[in-house]
Formats: C-alpha cells, structure tokens, sequence
C-alpha cells in the first residue's frame, strides 16, 4: 500500500533500500500475537519498509520528531492501539482495535494522557506516509525552509514528486515530497504555511531554489 513510497524515501535519504531497513515478519506477528489483534496493512507496510531506520521511527534522539512504537513496544490504551506519540510531548495517536484488521483505518488522536480521542480526516496510510516525510527532512544534513500559501505549491510539484501519491496524502494536514534523483525530501503544513526541505547532497538546496524561484532560508 506504502511500501513504494517509503521505499523512494528511504533510497533518497540514506541510499539504496535494502530488507534491513525494514521489521522481519516474525517481530510483526509476535505483536500481533501478544495483542490479540492483526495490524493494518499500512502499519506492517511502515515496519517491513522503515521499521529498522531511527531517523524515519523518531528514535534517533530528535526532540522534535515523532516516536513511532517498534513491533514490540506497542500497547492497547484507553480501547485504543496507540502506534505514535511526541518525543517531547504528550500527544499520542492510534487506530481502534475493531478497526486494526482494516488495511487503512482512520486515525485517531488526543492531545494529552488521559484526554478523549478524537477522530481525524486522514487514514492510516496518509499519517505514516506524511510522518515519514516530516522525520526525513528534519534528519537532513542540510536544510531549508520557507512561508508559502498552498496555492504556490504547483513551484514544488513539477521538481519534486509527492511521497507515494497526492491521492494517498488526501486529508491531513501535511504533504511531503521526494525525489530520488536529487536526494531531496519536503514536508508542507497546512497549519503553518511553512515548506520545510532537507537535502543530503551539498548544493542540492541551491539548484531546487533556482528552479523553483522559491523563497528558501535557513531552517
């Protein structure tokens, strides 16, 4: 479902995919097994492709990251499986155990330990696709940012492509991009009209600007 938009990731950010990168089968069943429940396609599809990368499971001690749970650290909460929360804060997400046997159920989240979960716009596949985004660019050795109005996107879309699809991305808050080619990753939010890129090759920043006229700062 994900996998070869993650796959596309991961290859621009630390080189060519491999199936270390990713979860064995056998530490996603033993969850499964321990949990008395099937996971969502798009959840096992995170931990095959990326299960294994700190940087894209928020593990790698960025205070400004999200924490997704490994296979083994997942756990049912207030009637919830809960997969992600902030490094450096109390917001936490999770998907419904009637809904986890779905290959893309809805996310749910809540803003505090104890608070009431509320239902979001976007599914499963949006939320990992776009929190992998985000991950990616913030673990970039260089970056860039910039205050942009959703409808200049169209000075980012012909340079990079959107991480599995726009399709895919449909009713969140964010949107990210990638390009192999270049080394390239961005993550858009709605929220802050901000356009955030991370680059691993040096001078891959300059050559986006000039292409794209974007107004591009330091991060």
């Amino acid at each position: 479902m994900i996998k070869k938009g993650l796959q596309d990731l991961t290859s621009a950010m630390f080189g060519a995919w491999t199936p270390n990168d990713g979860c064995a089968d056998d530490e996603i069943t033993a969850a499964e097994d321990r949990l008395g429940i099937s996971l969502p396609d798009a959840l096992r599809d995170y931990y095959t492709v990326a299960g294994r990368q700190p940087e894209l499971m928020g593990m790698d001690g960025r205070e400004d990251t999200l924490r997704l749970s490994a296979p083994r650290d997942l756990s049912l909460a207030d009637g919830q499986l809960v997969f992600c929360g902030e490094n450096q804060g109390p917001a936490a997400w999770s998907v419904r155990p009637d809904d986890a046997g779905w290959p893309d159920p809805r996310v749910h989240g809540r803003a505090e330990p104890g608070g009431k979960w509320y239902s979001e716009a976007r599914r499963l596949s949006a939320f990992l696709i776009n929190v992998a985004g985000r991950q990616a660019v913030w673990a970039a050795p260089y970056q860039a940012a910039c205050r942009l109005h959703e409808d200049q996107l169209v000075a980012v879309e012909p340079l990079l492509g959107f991480i599995g699809s726009r399709e895919m991305q449909k009713g969140g808050h964010w949107l990210s991009f990638v390009d192999r080619s270049s080394r390239v990753m961005a993550h858009y939010s709605y929220i802050t009209s901000t356009l955030r890129i991370g680059a691993v090759v040096p001078g891959a920043l300059e050559s986006l600007r000039e292409g794209s006229g974007l107004p591009l700062g330091p991060a």
